[in-house]
């Protein structure tokens, strides 16, 4: 994920680890940067930059405090619903945002009509209304509520199992015997047969 994040980041010129660090800041380090990575290749591929991803991310946090939710689920349903255009997914954090209403407001800032739109200019109206209504609802709540620390010690936890099985992995070449295994399917048979 780490190094497809960094692909991703070359190809639209951003550093997206430091992006993801700041998600993970933002949230007050209780998502893990597995789901920071994610959120921010998600985000950005959708078309969204920092102020916007970071913005969810703060959504999130105070959604997830008021509603006693899964902040990285929280974070993950408003990246998904902002870039899908899906309001459903947004309703069950208590963020009500209608397309059409979202898409005619920002129409209107543009000088446009609602039609003449683009996809993206679209996706920019309905983030940018998930924003407002979620500062309005929940930024207060995630600049005075803390987490708890049992999903900041989730998150870390996660992080360190991950870096033990990574450091396992290189230390031990494991990369190199699943390869062997993948490609060798009478290697594979044997060493299933064995194992039985």
């Amino acid at each position: 994920l780490q190094e497809g994040l960094e692909l991703l980041g070359n190809q639209s010129g951003r550093t997206l680890s430091i992006l993801a660090t700041n998600i993970r800041d933002i949230t007050g380090s209780a998502i893990s940067m597995e789901q920071a990575f994610s959120g921010a290749a998600l985000g950005i591929s959708g078309g969204f930059g920092a102020t916007e991803l970071t913005g969810l991310a703060k959504i999130a946090k105070g959604a997830a405090n008021a509603l006693g939710r899964d902040l990285g689920d929280a974070f993950d349903r408003l990246t998904r619903g902002a870039i899908k255009l899906e309001p459903e997914i947004l309703d069950e954090l208590g963020i009500m945002v209608r397309l059409d209403d979202a898409v005619d407001t920002y129409a209107t800032s543009l000088g446009k009509s609602a039609g003449a739109l683009s996809q993206v200019e679209r996706r920019q109206a309905f983030m940018n209304a998930i924003l407002v209504q979620g500062e309005a609802k929940f930024g207060d709540i995630a600049d005075s509520v803390d987490n708890s620390v049992y999903d900041e010690l989730g998150a870390s936890f996660s992080d360190l199992t991950k870096d033990i099985f990574t450091f396992v992995n290189e230390s031990l070449g494991l990369e190199h015997v699943m390869k062997l295994l993948a490609d060798n399917s009478l290697i594979l048979g044997g060493s299933l047969l064995l194992f039985g």
